[in-house]
C-alpha cells in the first residue's frame, strides 16, 4: 500500500500511531486558533479545502459558532477514514482547483499541509478565495523553509522530499495570498515551527 501525504507508515504500525498522536495535538491547537480568530459570526460555514482524514474539521464542527463544518479532499480513501472516525462530518470528494461551491458561500475556508503538494498552489488558493464570502476568512498553513522541514530543498525528487512537499518562506506564502486578493491579518509558526500559517480577510 502506498503511503499517502496524510499518513506516515502503514495503518496499525507504531510509527503510524505516533504520527496520529502528533497530528491530533496539532489539530486541537490549530482548531483553537481558527475558532478564536477566524469565526466572526454565528452559524459559520467552515470548509477545510484539502482535509485528508479531517481531524480538525471534526473539532471545529463541535464549536458553538460553527453551523456546519465541511471537509473536502480529492482522496476518497482519506474521507473514508474520516467517515469511520466521525459519521457526522459533511464530506465532499473534489479537486481543490474546481471546488463545487457557489461564490461567496463559505465563512472560513482553510487548509494546513495541503498546497505544498499541489502543482499550482496559486490556483487552489484562488478557488478558496472565490468561495469565501466578503469579509470572510481564509487560512493557509504550509511547511516553512526556516523550520525543520527546510531540509526538503536538499531532498527534492526523493520519496521523503516528495512526501514533505515544497517548503515556503514568510514572503512566499504572503505573496500567494496577496496575489489572490487577500489581506493577511495574522501569522503563526506552529507544530514545533514545522509550519507557518497566515489568516487573511477577503
Amino acid at each position: 500500500m502506498a503511503v499517502k501525504a496524510w499518513q506516515l507508515g502503514s495503518p496499525g504500525t507504531g510509527i503510524y500511531k505516533f504520527y496520529d498522536w502528533l497530528r491530533n495535538r496539532l489539530n486541537f491547537k490549530l482548531a483553537d486558533y481558527l475558532s478564536s480568530r477566524g469565526l466572526n459570526r454565528e452559524n459559520c460555514i467552515v470548509l477545510e479545502a484539502g482535509s485528508g482524514p479531517a481531524f480538525a474539521s471534526s473539532i471545529l464542527a463541535r464549536h458553538p459558532r460553527v453551523g456546519i463544518s465541511i471537509a473536502v479532499d480529492i482522496d476518497s480513501e482519506a474521507l473514508q477514514q474520516a467517515r469511520l472516525r466521525d459519521s457526522s462530518l459533511s464530506l465532499v470528494v473534489a479537486d481543490l482547483n474546481h471546488l463545487p461551491f457557489r461564490d461567496e458561500s463559505i465563512d472560513l475556508c482553510w487548509n494546513s499541509s495541503t498546497i505544498e503538494h499541489l502543482p499550482t498552489p496559486q490556483s487552489a488558493v484562488n478557488e478558496m478565495v472565490r468561495i469565501t464570502r466578503s469579509e470572510g476568512s481564509v487560512f493557509v498553513g504550509v511547511p516553512t523553509v526556516l523550520g525543520p522541514l527546510g531540509v526538503q530543498r536538499l531532498m527534492r525528487g526523493t520519496s521523503a522530499g516528495i512526501w514533505i512537499g515544497e517548503t515556503f518562506s514568510f514572503d512566499d506564502l504572503k505573496g500567494i495570498l496577496v496575489k489572490s486578493g487577500l489581506n493577511p491579518q495574522n501569522h503563526l509558526y506552529y507544530f514545533f515551527r514545522f509550519f507557518i500559517g497566515m489568516l487573511c480577510k477577503k
